[in-house]
């Protein structure tokens, strides 16, 4: 068998933050306060401000995500794994476009810096050519050797940014501030449209996840350092910028920061910006560069483009045909000319993607409540939900003719998609399955919760509890309500510990005893359920609760001969140690069913089994399976779905799986799926 080639991990904190740097430092600091000089003036220190303010919602969501799915192809791998395929791939696509985008415009900021500065007649699409080319070659070689190229590059680039302000502080003119809003708060949020592009450089960090360090630690570090030093780092430039030189001066330049410079300090100040500005459009360009390879490669390992997308170079283990692919496609839309233009477009591609990625956090924690999330976001779910919101506000503000392309780009990808035939029956679920869904949030809304009592809080009351309180699709698709849980517990230390554990309300105290009963207050109790340890307690808990009036009571019991008391007095008895929370479910959510079935002593049980890893019946057919005949096989639940068991249904180790039939038979099948090899 073939070695399998896989990344490098050989990228620690301080490059993953220059990787972050390098995308989010880059040439639009030194192009975009034109823009925004034109648009609102000083107003623009403000819009530099806010976003960044507004960006640390999505930071929190990527540091999430990239902590706990650290694989290459970042937005696009969280995607892929806790949202449906079509979802995925447009995330990947959207992104790969705008980092496609950005690695265009960023050509372009470089070819017009040394067309007005070094050869006045020179070609821009040559120069996006050349540097294209040069650069593809640094990632082919990998992305550390890249990344060593990156840093020197950026701490060049910083040290002129912060410099220059720094020094330029002292010209700062108040007047050139005033009015602060020149042209009214009208155009403030497309201004943060256009610089949008500027703050989420912290999204190629994720890109390079396979080849980072302690991802689960450095991820979310250097995303946070990334927004941190960023943000500050612009609102320090602008600021000064626009102190130093009127915005009308401002808006007339294609170069403000070089303007800027060369205001201030002259012909030093002006080659100190221009080299500043190469710095920044190559270290942007190196970076993005790198991770729309890595996207493109994470949709050929994941099947929705041709595999050899996914393939890595023997030598270099760098994904060397996605790369020359998406050079291909850079030096092609750099040629157009129009900073602007190519800006909104990637703008576009990032502004769709992120929406999508602030919203995975929410199913990442339903559909893998178990994945160790190193780090999480503040507030769940309220910090994803904003961050969609802050995202997606955005798009509306773009520019007319990018919505063109970005939709025709969107067509495109929707094309390439459709052309596999089993994506093809995938889309055409989608609608049934929005139905379904809708149908199920229309029938949650219309239950009544149910206010549960469970007198005992040792290990039968804790399962209950559990199984009642969980909130998965299957169970909420089953049941009836949303269950209210109140206990009863007679040691004080498990009250403690069912506190920490469920945050119900708890009474302290003998729950056998009336006036404890009392206080609980039968108006606001639907069920009783006596499941401590104790028969005798069970049944006497069980009466008392009779005898105050409630009328949907009961207790689990071990020996059957209690179950007659019981019954007369309109108990329902449920057997121990057979008894189980599955019982309990089946009684309070699906009544129907229960008429069916005399649980305990009668002809008839519902009993679940969590098949372990070491079964014999694991990994075999229904069919080969030695299931008595008087009970069946009613169900099975599968990572959160219904399966619906046949002859060639084959078992795997943690399925739920659901035998009706009577009691002492399906006690034998249970016994049976839990034998070991």
């Amino acid at each position: 068998m073939a070695e399998e080639i896989s990344f490098k991990r050989n990228i620690g904190l301080f490059m993953a933050v220059m990787i972050g740097i390098g995308a989010t430092m880059g040439p639009g600091i030194f192009a975009l306060p034109g823009e925004l000089a034109h648009m609102v003036g000083p107003l623009g220190i403000l819009v530099y401000l806010v976003m960044g303010v507004i960006t640390v919602f999505t930071a929190l969501n990527y540091s999430e995500l990239g902590a706990a799915i650290p694989l290459a192809g970042g937005g696009y791998s969280f995607t892929s794994r806790t949202m449906s395929r079509p979802v995925a791939f447009f995330s990947g696509w959207f992104f790969w476009i705008g980092n496609t985008l950005a690695c265009a415009m960023y050509a372009l900021i470089f070819a017009l810096t040394i067309r007005t500065y070094f050869i006045a007649d020179a070609n821009l699409a040559l120069i996006a050519f050349i540097t294209t080319v040069v650069f593809t070659a640094v990632n082919y070689l990998g992305m550390r050797e890249a990344l060593i190229v990156i840093t020197v590059m950026n701490l060049v680039e910083l040290a002129v940014l912060v410099g220059v302000a720094i020094l330029g502080m002292t010209d700062i003119e108040p007047m050139n501030l005033e009015p602060l809003a020149p042209m009214g708060w009208g155009p403030f949020i497309p201004a943060m449209a256009l610089i949008y592009i500027s703050y989420v450089g912290f999204e190629l960090i994720s890109n390079a996840s396979e080849e980072i360090i302690e991802p689960h630690k450095n991820i979310p570090r250097s995303i946070m350092i990334t927004l941190g030093v960023s943000t500050a780092i612009y609102v320090l430039v602008v600021g000064v910028m626009m102190g130093v030189v009127s915005h009308e001066e401002l808006a007339h330049t294609d170069v403000p920061f070089i303007f800027f410079a060369d205001r201030l300090f002259g012909s030093w100040g002006r080659w100190a910006g221009i080299i500043a500005t190469i710095m920044a459009s190559l270290s942007a360009f190196s970076v993005t560069l790198g991770a729309s390879a890595r996207i493109l490669y994470a949709l050929g390992r994941d099947r929705h483009f041709p595999m050899f997308f996914a393939r890595l170079h023997p030598k270099y283990q760098t994904p060397d045909i996605s790369l020359a692919v998406c050079a291909g496609i850079v030096i092609i839309f750099s040629s157009s000319g129009i900073v602007k233009f190519v800006a909104s477009v990637s703008d576009f591609g990032y502004l769709m993607g992120l929406g999508i990625i602030n919203y995975a956090v929410i199913p990442l924690h339903k559909k893998m409540p178990n994945l160790r999330r190193p780090f999480q976001t503040w507030f769940f779910p309220l910090v994803p939900i904003i961050g969609v919101i802050t995202t997606w506000m955005f798009v509306p503000a773009l520019e007319t003719r990018s919505f063109f392309l970005g939709g025709l780009l969107t067509l495109i990808g929707a094309t390439i998609y459709l052309t596999k035939p089993e994506n093809r029956a995938e889309f055409r679920e989608i609608p049934a399955e929005i139905a379904e869904r809708t149908r199920l949030l229309i029938s949650r809304l219309r239950r009544r919760q149910m206010r549960v009592l469970i007198i005992g809080g040792k290990r039968q009351g804790q399962s209950i509890a559990n199984r009642l309180l969980a909130k998965d699709e299957v169970r909420i698709m089953f049941r009836s309500a949303e269950h209210q849980i109140t206990f009863i517990e007679e040691d004080q230390i498990l009250c403690d510990e069912i506190e920490r554990r469920f945050s119900v309300p708890i009474f302290h105290g003998d729950g056998t005893k009336k006036e404890v009963l009392e206080q609980v207050g039968v108006e606001n109790i639907d069920v009783v359920i006596a499941a401590s340890e104790d028969d005798g307690s069970n049944v006497i808990a069980a009466l008392q609760a009779r005898q105050l009036g409630l009328e949907r009571v009961i207790a689990v019991v071990q020996d059957t001969e209690y179950a007659q008391l019981l019954e007369e007095n309109n108990v329902v008895a449920i057997s121990a140690p057979w008894a189980t929370a599955a019982m309990v479910e089946s009684l309070l959510d699906r009544p129907a069913l229960a008429q069916l079935f005399e649980f305990g002593i009668g002809a008839a049980s519902v009993l679940d089994v969590m098949v372990p890893a070491k079964s014999h019946v694991s990994g075999r057919p229904i069919r080969d399976l030695q299931v008595p005949k008087e009970c069946v096989i009613a169900a099975i639940i599968r990572d959160n779905q219904f399966v619906v068991p046949r002859g060639e249904t084959t078992i795997e180790e943690d399925d739920q799986v659901y035998f009706i039939g009577p009691a002492g038979v399906i006690r034998q099948a249970c016994d049976n799926f839990m034998r070991e090899n």
